[in-house]
């Protein structure tokens, strides 16, 4: 399958203050795809670079298999709807408002007329279309910015922290919107977030973003540090690395990719593990090829997504993805020690 989205080596920044710095980053056709980070991230940025409103300083942008150039920049950014996070509506009406755009593309009355109709419609604003823009509150403006978009019928709608400014039942309604425009023919929807529950919900596919880098692993197990001698050292543990990783200030672990255990899970080679000071025969513990191995104390479970979330307190608190039947096997309760164990290599450092 054709990706509707390829990066490639790409650099952007600021008057010198470098925002985003993806090797490669592929975003997939027909999905919903959730871009999870906290402010600052380049999130915002990222999604004006997918919307042909800037171009990459280094790399390439490539959109369904072909590589985009700046003579084909306008011609795009009519297959593409962003909605802003702080939408600006120009005085008038809410008509006025979403019918704008299609104005410009000298659009026929009676097409505009209808095109705005269902755009409001499927906004939930279609009784607003004869109210003043300045007389509507932060949530209904951000419903009108995604009408506006919608009114123009985009292949691929990119939609910056829409949640933010809405309450639960208007949250619900756009659940629903980015689900039917999904579905309708050859749609794509990118949104970004810093909920990582909503965007697991409902997103196909979920992709981290860290100080402008893409991390594939849910952004649950992010902690601060720095490389050393081999180790990442946050200041309550020290987590083994690959050898070949000599830089970073931030390390993610996938937690599915963390297994845990009753009791600690020792590298080959190693005659005994350390225990709150105490040295503990290998014969008293098992053999694995992992490289990290903590003990720590279960302070929460929680059902997620048809799995199961089991929060560890380990020096670090780590959130580890398992199975009904693995809680059940291993018996697991809150309050109980146990063994958070994962490999070096399934670790990103950024």
């Amino acid at each position: 399958m054709t990706a509707l989205y390829r990066l490639d080596s790409l650099r952007f920044g600021y008057e010198n203050k470098p925002i985003l710095d993806i090797d490669q980053f592929e975003i997939r056709e027909n999905s919903i795809t959730a871009l999870l980070g906290s402010n600052g991230a380049g999130k915002s940025t990222l999604l004006k670079l997918l919307a042909f409103l800037e171009s990459p300083q280094q790399g390439s942008i490539a959109f369904k298999g072909k590589t985009v150039g700046e003579t084909e920049l306008l011609s795009l950014r009519r297959k593409v709807g962003l909605v802003a996070q702080k939408p600006y509506l120009l005085q008038g009406t809410v008509f006025d408002n979403v019918a704008l755009g299609l104005k410009f593309r000298a659009v026929s009355a009676e097409t505009i007329s209808q095109q705005v109709a269902e755009a409001l419609e499927m906004a939930g604003i279609g009784l607003f279309a004869d109210r003043a823009a300045n007389e509507l509150s932060g949530g209904e403006a951000q419903k009108v910015a995604l009408a506006r978009a919608l009114a123009l019928q985009p292949e691929v709608l990119l939609l910056d922290e829409p949640f933010t400014h809405l309450d639960q039942a208007s949250i619900e309604e756009l659940n629903q919107l980015i689900s039917r425009f999904a579905n309708i023919g050859e749609r794509s929807v990118i949104f970004t977030t810093h909920d990582r529950v909503h965007a697991s919900v409902l997103a196909d596919e979920v992709m981290g973003l860290v100080s402008g880098r893409v991390v594939y692993a849910p952004l649950l197990n992010l902690f601060k540090g720095e490389v050393s001698e081999g180790l990442f050292k946050t200041g309550k543990i020290n987590i083994n690395l690959p050898g070949d990783i000599l830089f970073g200030k931030q390390v993610a672990i996938d937690p599915n990719e963390i297994v845990l255990s009753k009791q600690p899970l020792c590298p080959k080679g190693i005659s005994f593990v350390e225990v709150e000071g105490r040295a503990i025969p290998l014969n008293s513990a098992l053999t694995s090829s992992m490289r990290n191995s903590f003990q720590g104390r279960i302070v929460m479970i929680a059902e997620e997504k048809g799995r199961v979330r089991v929060t560890v307190e380990a020096g670090e608190r780590f959130h580890v993805q398992i199975t009904h039947q693995s809680l059940s096997e291993l018996g697991l309760s809150l309050g109980e020690p146990v063994w958070v164990n994962f490999k070096s290599t399934t670790l990103q450092v950024l």
